[in-house]
């Protein structure tokens, strides 16, 4: 019986549009049923209420809009008299039985009542969170290994930054052997700010594994070839990663990255320094930048699929209602101003409008062009195609702006030009595509048409026990993002495009971001 519930449910009792059980679900004149709600947004969404008509989502039929407005469509009573049969045969939960002895229970005695825990306290070193804030310690480095914290030292006012002149000369070309010493941070912020809103505690140096002894550090020339920054480190402070997975630039060069083991967005300036840090209430993944510089970040709860906040950690919406029934993952904007979302539970891909309402969605699971098995992250480019990296399929896939399939390229192997679990994926000016190759420890770069071009870093393994790329993102002037993760290791390098692991050169580019004379 209940197999056949959810087939009736499924063919017969699912909207189009939001994927779920009908609400006041509306017939047109082609007799193809909607949601009222969905359908109202569907119309307005696209403009079409000026024109009096919209064609049907399903069949494209000319529907004209009744003169009372989309409340005037009739009711489809039979899906809502099918759907009312349905939900009477659904099976009723059983009571839950009390947890109290059997002996309690037989007196009517109440449970004993626990004590409640002492008030939360951030790790040693750190004092209370005071006024939503964690102080940053100053002279904080990142080179620091993941380990136990250590107390605050003095606070003081440092000199300002200037750029090592070991890694950029005065006629612009970096010199060699290139320098991999990243720039000290900023210490003159002294504090992170989190979300006002829904302020999570932090977990604590627990959870943190402790490097094993005598443990080689690789990290100072491991993968260094042609990088022009590093940043970041797992640890235990309150601006260390945990869990890292989103990574996205804006169009200033700040780097957004997400942190999936404490629900944490961090935000650093185009020099790697920090400048905000600040938590999420549920369960976070990929994020993107949009053109208005508003942070949008894939979230995991009922009433939506990803939010927007500003770089001050402030929440400006929720959005993707329709969508909560998918485990959404990945995320980038569409070149419309859109959102492009990859859900791994239904194998498929998102595409919701400038509103930030579902236009429509693509793929199945599957092998084949079009399908998925592992929908993992996405990408668009400057001709508003759509580029999604499968894990499972080892493979990555484009897509037209209306979900058509264009190409496929990889395969599972670790030649030049396979793929094994490909993670991330980015595109440049020129519209060649990035992916982080996990499986195989690099970063390889692809044409549009999915030809092999070369290879940026390879070896990641070196820095640390399974180090893997995680994800990529482009710089405004055209540097590649990569993020890096393992056992005990979390960090995010800059690499000059022109970088080849096995050959080629660096041209002259400026100081992180690319840009100045040539």
């Amino acid at each position: 019986m209940a197999t056949l519930r959810t087939q009736i449910e499924e063919e017969h009792l699912t909207c189009s549009i939001c994927y779920n059980v009908f609400k006041s679900p509306k017939a047109l004149p082609c007799l193809h049923t909607f949601c009222e709600h969905c359908i109202r947004e569907y119309v307005v969404s696209r403009g079409f209420e000026t024109s009096g008509e919209f064609p049907c989502p399903i069949c494209q039929a000319k529907v004209p809009i009744p003169a009372g407005g989309i409340e005037q469509f009739p009711n489809n009573h039979m899906v809502k008299s099918l759907s009312d049969t349905v939900d009477k045969t659904r099976p009723v939960p059983k009571p839950r039985r009390s947890l109290q002895p059997k002996e309690q229970e037989a007196r009517g005695a109440e449970p004993p009542v626990s004590e409640p825990p002492p008030p939360y306290t951030p790790f040693s070193g750190i004092p209370p969170l005071q006024g939503g804030a964690y102080p940053v310690p100053a002279n904080y480095s990142w080179t620091d290994r993941p380990g136990p914290p250590h107390p605050l030292p003095p606070q003081s006012d440092p000199p300002p930054y200037s750029p090592p002149q070991s890694v950029l000369s005065h006629s612009g070309q970096y010199p060699a052997p290139y320098s991999t010493t990243a720039p000290a941070p900023d210490v003159r912020l002294q504090e992170m700010t989190l979300s006002d809103q829904h302020p999570t505690p932090y977990r604590g140096a627990a959870l943190y594994p402790t490097i094993p002894p005598n443990t080689p550090d690789t990290s100072s020339t491991a993968c260094s070839f042609g990088m022009l920054l590093k940043f970041g480190k797992k640890g235990a402070s309150v601006i260390d990663f945990n869990k890292p997975l989103g990574l996205a630039v804006s169009d200033s060069c700040d780097f957004v990255i997400t942190d999936t083991g404490e629900s944490k967005i961090f935000v650093f300036d185009y020099k790697g320094q920090p400048k905000k840090a600040f938590h999420c209430d549920c369960r976070i993944k990929d994020v993107a930048v949009n053109s208005k510089n508003e942070i949008m970040v894939v979230v995991n709860k009922p009433a939506a699929a990803f939010r927007c906040y500003d770089m001050n950690g402030r929440c400006l919406g929720e959005h993707g209602k329709s969508i909560t029934h998918e485990e959404a993952n990945g995320i980038a904007v569409m070149f419309n101003g859109g959102a492009v979302i990859t859900g791994k539970q239904n194998h498929s891909v998102y595409i919701m409008t400038d509103q930030y309402k579902l236009s429509s969605k693509f793929g199945r699971k599957g092998d084949g062009d079009g399908y998925f098995q592992s929908p993992a992250f996405v990408a668009t480019d400057a001709k508003g195609n759509i580029v999604v990296s499968d894990d499972r399929n080892c493979c990555v896939q484009v897509f037209n702006s209306q979900g058509r399939c264009k190409l496929r390229f990889g395969g599972p192997g670790s030649r030049p030009g396979q793929l094994l679990h490909p993670q991330g994926v980015a595109t440049d000016a020129e519209d060649n595509i990035i992916v982080a190759d996990s499986g195989n420890h690099r970063v390889e770069m692809f044409s549009s048409k999915g030809v092999y071009l070369r290879t940026i870093v390879s070896g990641t393994d070196q820095l640390g026990e399974g180090v893997h790329p995680v994800n990529v993102a482009l710089t405004p002037k055209g540097n590649i993002a990569v993020l890096l993760r393992g056992k005990y290791f979390a960090e995010v390098r800059l690499y000059s495009p022109l970088t080849s692991s096995t050959h080629g050169s660096i041209s002259r580019f400026c100081f992180v971001c690319g840009g100045g004379k040539e």
